[in-house]
């Protein structure tokens, strides 16, 4: 074979393709590969196909046990391994020369721990150059002062004097362990007898949902417990026989995932919500702006 077609980098389809042989290698299963790689059979069906037609060799065998390396394909699948794997160490070693940061992320208790813990270390990942610390509070100082990059409060939006992103569209609903629920499947709002009744005592929500649920006004209950701290509150929620009126957003990952459930079919609303700030002292950081930007992909509320 003469030099001039001789199968190089710069004759490839595409190098992505290259990517897609290694990663077809990786699983020899074409379903697994497609879906690590988000596209259909179909596609990287193509690609290798491609791949395969400009080296003019077979690079796997399809058998009725799946795919086996051609010997080709699997010196192919060697050289690819390793080439990759050295780019791999090349990108991490340019991620480690950026200049770290620390980021300062103050958030309110409940939400920090129903909310943001479960999803902050995405970002992390993204952003390996920033140390996040996150500071649990249940109260703020002035945010000039207090040594936070972003701080997440609940409030009306009432910050004029600091960037915003609002993290939440929220709204008041009722909730028990499962267990809970069952027993009260045939029971009203107005007869939960055999129940306690959990109230933050901070932000006592069941005269607002009984103003506003008339016909599903919540009563008739043994007793009343009470906490000051939303966190603590759903957790005895979650592992008693309590009923709690709380905000959506501290429970939508725990009715999802069936450790609380929701109550018959009404709503109240305080019109507060999550918002993330930010002083003009630390916006211009790329740490802060980056975080901002995740939590409102992460959020997707309308502004």
């Amino acid at each position: 074979m003469s030099s001039s077609n001789t199968p190089n980098l710069h004759r490839l389809p595409s190098l992505r393709s290259l990517l897609i042989f290694n990663v077809v290698a990786e699983h020899l299963n074409q379903v697994r590969a497609a879906q690590s790689l988000s596209l259909t059979q179909s596609a990287l069906s193509r690609q290798i196909k491609s791949l395969e037609d400009h080296l003019g060799v077979l690079l796997f065998e399809r058998t009725s046990k799946g795919l086996c390396f051609t010997q080709e394909g699997e010196l192919l699948y060697d050289f690819t391994k390793r080439s990759f794997s050295l780019l791999n160490e090349g990108l991490g070693r340019l991620v480690l020369n950026v200049e770290r940061q620390t980021l300062v992320v103050s958030a309110a208790r409940s939400f920090a721990e129903r909310v943001l813990s479960a999803r902050v270390g995405d970002f992390v990942e993204l952003h390996p150059w920033i140390d996040v610390h996150i500071d649990v509070h249940r109260y703020f100082s002035d945010m000039d002062s207090s040594g936070a990059d972003i701080s997440i409060r609940l409030g009306d939006g009432n910050w004029d004097d600091h960037l915003q992103v609002r993290l939440t569209d929220d709204f008041l609903i009722p909730v028990c362990a499962p267990d809970r629920a069952s027993f009260l499947a045939n029971r009203s709002p107005g007869d939960i007898l055999g129940c306690i009744f959990y109230i933050n005592q901070e932000r006592d929500y069941l005269e607002r949902w009984n103003k506003e649920n008339p016909n599903e006004a919540i009563s008739g209950f043994n007793s009343i417990l009470k906490f000051n701290d939303s966190s603590t509150l759903l957790a005895a929620v979650e592992s008693g026989s309590g009923v709690a009126i709380t905000r959506y957003s501290l429970v939508k990952n725990a009715i999802e995932q069936g450790r609380l459930v929701r109550l018959w079919h009404g709503s109240a609303h305080d019109h507060l919500n999550y918002y993330a700030l930010c002083s003009h002292r630390t916006a211009h950081r790329r740490s802060t702006t980056l975080f901002l930007d995740w939590l409102g992909s992460v959020f997707d509320v309308d502004q």
